[in-house]
């Protein structure tokens, strides 16, 4: 599984869950996902600005965090384990 912190690099093997259940967010993002998902679509919007990604790359960053935000306003957003946040 490749986490946040286990994906490689300078950190060998899997994430501890002493970790995970400190970094994750979800159980408080699932009751703003809303204003979550606006923050990030702004950010998005800012770093395409700024030039960090191209305008289709924020385009596509846009689109799938609208069909997260359909998701969640459907109450059909699935929460997995190992979920760290919204997004």
């Amino acid at each position: 599984r490749g986490g946040l912190f286990g994906a490689g690099g300078r950190f060998k093997g899997g994430t501890d869950p002493i970790m995970e259940k400190f970094n994750e967010s979800i159980s408080f993002d699932k009751r703003m996902w809303s204003q979550d998902l606006d923050g990030s679509i702004a950010y998005s919007k800012a770093i395409v600005k700024v030039g960090i990604i191209t305008e289709e790359e924020g385009k596509l960053l846009q689109e799938g965090l609208e069909k997260v935000r359909a998701e969640w306003s459907a109450g059909t957003f699935e929460i997995k384990p190992g979920d760290e946040d919204i997004h």
